[in-house]
């Protein structure tokens, strides 16, 4: 530049300053690449392998369940997966042929669970292969060089000991989902939460917090033990769990296998109740059919038995007592018999001839024989459907009603959250909303004698009885007496809870519980060769829930010569003893046509119970003997009851 020369010869020099310091810098960085890369390549190679820290959530175990005796209902094992970290993994044709034949699937399977592997996030273990032998694990172990990603993760497994009893009761667990995480965010993946049941009523209780551990990986993502430590699966460092709390529930399982026996012994598709009187304690409860909720609890469920539940049209994953609703049939006169002693409509004494049939109208109501003259202890004993519904026409389907209501028909009694049905109780206002329709005075008919628009659910009829045989207090029926800690502290604790009282008159118990007791101890009783003990005096009551028109099989003269699905259902509702009852129990078979196919079940139940009281007592179940009441020459003993 002319004229400027000083100046540009100023500025070089400065740049040549410049240029020394970043010539130094590049000569430093070559050497510590050089240094790094060749001089100590390596032992840094070897130091990157042998020491990468994975932290991994540890599993809290989930709270045991005990009946109320102390017996494990429910506890956990340990159990093993095989896992693979898929960005690790080589996919080559060989490791995959070995890694099946390592894992004991063919290599189709292995193909799907490998392809589900892959598609969630490549730095995340995807299971291969749940709870695996310890043969297995040992073969993974030996040969974990060829199988790089893949690892052996300790899980904890839900354990129901007693398989089958009281599966829709107690429920099963299985891994959470999106929608799951979605709706509760503390939820992670890989957390298991109780789906049925009291595993679902009692997730948050059941389910304890998971702790945190750091184990030693390879780069290729290889479990490496602690320096000096024997375990395969221990943590270099760990915040520990907290375990779960424990269930105390007011199940006896000695009484839920009884009630479970009895029903597959009969081979009737149903339910089984038993509850105590004197508290709401249900004491069992289970369903025929049934499952093994230890076959659906798992981190891996086998989809053909998954499947072969949920299609199976005799539907045992339901909870038939508080799922399901029946027409109670003639166990509902005991409720009507009641509101008609309370209202002045009927008496003890008064009495009425069945001609084997009424008409009101154009509607006829058959009786299932004739009974000729009949009061209303002879009525409940021999369940005359003629006196009944005579009781209900005077009464009104709107008292009727009433009554039932306060029994605690027509809503639910809260025992489980999720599926509780209400039942219907019908009334003149019920048709004119839900119908459009008036009613009509032989609809009463029906009503009368739990036919009809009537349902309940087995829960609420027990619970119904249970009422009468402590003379008028309704409990809320419950399931769970504590919830403890593991340490024993006391978390919550459930007593009785009284719903209501029905203030009657002392003569309207004494007469129904009259009528009760003859059912199964007097000649004439319905019940008096299928629910008649030796060991206790059992009160109680058939009834026959329809399932088509009494007049499409009036000409069939046996009902179990019908088709299964057109058969009618068969209650028994009883408890024991006569006088301060101790247990009710009511027992639904499904087509069984009539209420004394019921019965056995019921005094199976109790007769069970009898023996335990006996045995805590000192007394051999042999010591307790009772005449059978004796049939007068020539007295058919009635073994069905039809009613329409």
């Amino acid at each position: 530049m002319i004229g400027r020369e000083e100046e540009v010869r100023d500025y070089r020099s400065r740049i040549q300053l410049f240029q020394l310091p970043v010539v130094l810098g590049f000569l430093v960085l070559i050497f510590r690449l050089f240094y790094l890369q060749v001089i100590k390549g390596e032992e840094l190679r070897r130091f990157s392998e042998a020491n990468r820290l994975k932290k991994e959530k540890v599993i809290a175990a989930r709270g045991k369940i005990y009946d109320r005796n102390g017996k494990v209902i429910i506890d956990n094992r340990a159990a093993f997966d095989v896992v693979l970290v898929s960005q690790y993994y080589s996919y080559e044709d060989k490791d995959n042929e070995r890694l099946a034949n390592a894992l004991r699937i063919t290599p189709k399977e292995f193909g799907k669970r490998l392809a589900k592997v892959n598609r969630g996030p490549s730095y995340a273990p995807g299971l291969l292969k749940a709870d695996v032998s310890k043969d297995l694990i040992a073969s993974i172990e030996t040969s974990k060089v060829g199988f790089p990603g893949v690892d052996i993760e300790n899980n904890v497994q839900r354990r129901y000991p007693f398989g089958e009893v009281g599966a829709q009761l107690l429920g099963y667990v299985s891994e959470v989902e999106k929608k799951d995480i979605a709706a509760n965010p503390v939820l992670q993946l890989g957390d298991y939460i109780g789906r049925t049941g009291l595993e679902r009523l009692y997730d948050n209780d059941l389910r304890g917090l998971d702790g945190v551990g750091y184990v030693e990986v390879d780069a290729r993502g290889r479990r490496r033990k602690a320096e000096g430590s024997d375990k395969i699966f221990g943590y270099f460092s760990q915040t520990d769990p907290s375990p779960g709390n424990s269930l105390y529930l007011t199940i006896d399982m000695d009484l839920s296998q009884k009630a479970n026996e009895s029903m597959r012994s009969h081979s009737f598709n149903g339910t089984v109740i038993a509850m105590d009187p004197r508290t709401g304690e249900i004491l069992a409860l289970v369903n025929q059919p049934s499952y093994d909720p230890g076959k659906i609890s798992g981190r891996e469920v086998d989809p053909d038995v998954w499947s072969q539940l949920q299609r199976n049209p005799e539907k045992p994953l339901r909870n038939r007592a508080v799922q399901d609703i029946y027409m109670p049939g003639s166990t509902f006169k005991a409720i009507v018999g009641i509101a008609a002693l309370a209202e002045g409509v009927a008496k003890s004494s008064r009495g009425m001839d069945c001609h084997g049939f009424l008409k009101t109208g154009s509607h006829k109501l058959n009786c299932w024989k004739t009974h000729g003259w009949t009061d209303f202890t002879k009525a409940l004993r021999e369940s005359c459907n003629v006196y009944f519904a005579n009781l209900g026409t005077e009464l009104g389907v709107d008292r009727i009603a009433k009554y039932a209501r306060m029994f605690g028909f027509g809503e639910r009694t809260g025992v489980l959250a999720k599926g509780e049905q209400k039942g219907l109780i019908p009334d003149s206002d019920w048709k004119l909303k839900a119908l459009k329709e008036e009613w009509q005075p032989g609809e009463t008919l029906s009503v009368a004698i739990g036919q009809g628009f009537v349902t309940v659910t087995p829960i609420q009829l027990v619970n119904a009885y249970a009422t009468i045989a402590n003379g008028g207090t309704r409990y809320r029926p419950y399931l769970v007496r504590r919830v403890e800690k593991l340490n024993g502290e006391l978390v919550t604790e459930v007593k009785p809870e009284v719903q209501s009282k029905l203030d009657l008159p002392e003569n309207v118990w004494k007469a129904v519980k009259e009528g009760l007791f003859e059912v199964a101890n007097r000649p004439g009783g319905t019940a008096i060769v299928s629910g008649h003990s030796k060991k206790t005096i059992i009160s109680g009551k058939t009834g026959t829930a329809q399932v088509r028109g009494f007049s499409d099989i009036s000409k069939v003269k046996n009902c179990m010569a019908l088709p299964v699905r057109d058969r009618h259902h068969g209650w028994f509702v009883g408890y024991a003893p006569k006088d301060e009852p101790e247990i009710a129990v009511v027992a639904l078979a499904e087509h069984s046509c009539h209420g004394a196919s019921a019965a056995p079940i019921v005094r199976d139940v109790i007769e069970a119970y009898v023996d335990k009281q006996n045995l805590e007592k000192g007394i051999l179940p042999q010591d307790e003997k009772k005449e059978v009441p004796k049939v007068k020459k020539g007295h058919q003993l009635p073994f069905e009851e039809m009613d329409e």
